[in-house]
């Protein structure tokens, strides 16, 4: 009997460590894409979740240069040069400066999984379909419960590992980025990230820091 228990656990330790390394292989193979695309415009949907009731949605499109993004939907326009953030609101006539925690950053930024997934996270891999395509979903499950977030799901298209769509989950709001449509090889420069005051002198300036 014991020995029928060990090879039980051998078993299975064996196909969690298989679906670990699969699970790794895909996110590396997704990460050189996208590091070959460098800077890049996405179009993007994205919606927010709490249990099945949805709590918000934006859809519109993001300049992205490693961690720094500019995000342009009809809600709101915001900038980020790696340290500062400007959040400005057409309806109220205002931007709000902050400085953004990495958890913020990740919950809007589609390549924040690059700098996680190699550390603090356990590792599944299945096959699915999303919008017609044949996906990998990767699901990354937190360690430890004190990490922001605990988890979070990447479907990679089969064909090419092309980044398809992100869902983070922080407590028990989940949000989704969806992918639509992903130009690659454009330059950017550190204005494009940068509020330009002088291009809205008729809204109010906010400083959050």
């Amino acid at each position: 009997m014991k020995k029928n228990y060990l090879f039980l656990l051998v078993s299975f330790l064996c196909l969690t460590l298989s679906a670990k390394n699969d699970g790794m292989k895909i996110l590396d193979e997704a990460a050189k894409r996208i590091e070959k695309y460098g800077d890049v415009c996405v179009k993007f949907k994205a919606t927010a979740f709490k249990g099945n009731e949805e709590q918000g949605r934006m859809e519109g499109q993001m300049s992205l240069q490693g961690m720094k993004y500019y995000l342009n939907t009809p809600e709101l326009v915001t900038w980020y040069n790696g340290t500062t953030q400007w959040t400005l609101v057409p309806d109220n006539k205002e931007v709000n400066i902050t400085n953004p925690t990495i958890e913020e950053i990740q919950s809007v930024h589609p390549y924040s999984f690059l700098s996680l997934y190699k550390n603090g996270y356990d590792i599944r891999v299945k096959d699915n379909k999303l919008r017609g395509h044949d996906v990998y979903e990767v699901h990354l499950t937190a360690k430890k419960k004190s990490m922001s977030l605990q988890e979070i799901y990447v479907d990679v298209r089969k064909s090419d590992y092309t980044l398809y769509c992100i869902r983070v989950r922080q407590g028990n709001v989940w949000n989704r980025i969806s992918l639509e449509t992903i130009q690659g090889g454009l330059q950017f420069s550190e204005s494009d990230f940068t509020f330009k005051k002088e291009e809205y002198p008729d809204y109010e300036i906010i400083d959050l820091r």
